[in-house]
């Protein structure tokens, strides 16, 4: 389990744009990225950016951000008692792009080495491809599930303390 991270502020800035995909594997839940532009009591100014259509927060406001590594996941505003948890509103995707094409080249690559080793290959290639899309897909649901409700537990934690200090620290 990664460690949550939080940090507090005034909301400078929040910016909202359409993201258009640039990758041939990239792609997002949502269509929409929000630049914030936190600056902390000490006055250091803090971008951050997260796909999400949910907002609770404009200008002016005070903040606590949730951090997963650089990746803002969970907002409280403690000016206005809302919160939000990103994992939650615009969870990622399960079944993306890329993985499609890893299939369609490991059943290549199986078709290719039965050819030229015979039954040996085949027996362990096409178990492993058919197995391949279930396991990603549970895999990255169980992270999904797991990071959501470590988020719940921190806005919590976030909600019930009176004021949020603005240095990064570890919320459990």
């Amino acid at each position: 389990m990664e460690k949550l991270y939080s940090v507090s502020g005034q909301l400078v800035e929040v910016q909202r744009y359409i993201n258009v995909p640039m990758r041939w594997c990239e792609q997002y839940p949502v269509r929409e990225r929000r630049e914030l532009w936190l600056s902390t009591n000490s006055g250091n100014d803090i971008k951050l950016v997260v796909h999400t259509r949910q907002m609770p927060a404009r200008r002016g406001h005070q903040v606590t951000v949730l951090l997963l590594g650089e990746r803002p996941v969970g907002l409280y505003n403690a000016s206005t008692g809302k919160q939000a948890n990103f994992i939650r509103a615009d969870p990622p995707l399960l079944w993306r792009r890329c993985d499609a094409v890893l299939v369609a080249g490991l059943l290549v690559a199986s078709v290719v080495a039965f050819t030229l080793t015979a039954w040996p290959a085949l027996l362990i290639s096409l178990p492993l491809t058919l197995l391949y899309p279930p396991l990603v897909v549970t895999v990255r649901f169980a992270q999904r599930c797991l990071i959501r409700s470590q988020v719940d537990r921190a806005l919590e934690i976030v909600k019930g303390s009176e004021a949020a200090q603005s240095v990064l620290r570890r919320v459990k």
